[in-house]
């Protein structure tokens, strides 16, 4: 790095180094201690990183905020232009599960070090759930003007808690498949349309 950090903002400071955590975590994965290896990485002193970011474990809940952010980012163009609610769902569903099998760090993570990484889709998922809904909800909220008296929150949830099941499990359907993902999503979505079974 030919920049010092007493020439860059904070914001880029903060930056370089989220950029160097990512490089570190696809080439070494998660289990090693990668502070002093992102530090190194970033070209930046150790007490700049604390500084700039924090320990490890706070460079990795940056990362994720950062990645997350990113996602959102990409997804608003999918969504923006659909008006219908079980459209919205599938799209939302389909292209989440698309950019998790495409995400370098998260597939690192699932294969090489899953006791790290299927907490945050499991135990300590509340987080990622709540940011979703607030991202989500407003879409799933005007496309379901004329649809079903759910809460938009409720739509949010069951999506997230879809998706984490698709990118961490396999099952009977080809996940990597668009077309096969997209026909699963929407029969699973027929489900809802059959009318209860009155018990005898």
């Amino acid at each position: 790095m030919n920049s010092r950090a007493q020439d860059l903002s904070p914001t880029a400071i903060r930056e370089r180094i989220l950029d160097a955590a990512e490089a570190c975590l696809i080439e070494f994965g998660y289990g090693s201690r990668l502070h002093a290896v992102i530090t190194e990485r970033a070209g930046l002193s150790r007490p700049t990183v604390y500084k700039y970011v924090g320990d490890q474990a706070q460079i990795f809940e940056a990362l994720l905020q950062r990645e997350i952010t990113r996602f959102f980012t990409l997804l608003d163009p999918v969504l923006r232009g659909l008006d219908r609610l079980d459209d919205g769902f599938v799209e939302c569903v389909v292209f989440a599960v698309g950019y998790a099998r495409r995400h370098p760090v998260l597939q690192k993570g699932l294969r090489d070090d899953p006791a790290t990484v299927l907490p945050w889709f499991t135990v300590q998922s509340g987080p990622l759930i709540e940011r979703g809904a607030e991202f989500l909800a407003p879409y799933f909220e005007r496309m379901r003007r004329d649809g079903p008296a759910v809460s938009a929150q409720v739509i949010c949830e069951w999506a997230f808690r879809l998706v984490s099941s698709l990118i961490t499990t396999t099952g009977c359907v080809d996940t990597d498949d668009e077309r096969a993902l997209r026909e699963l999503v929407r029969g699973l979505l027929s489900i809802g349309a059959v009318p209860a079974v009155e018990p005898a």
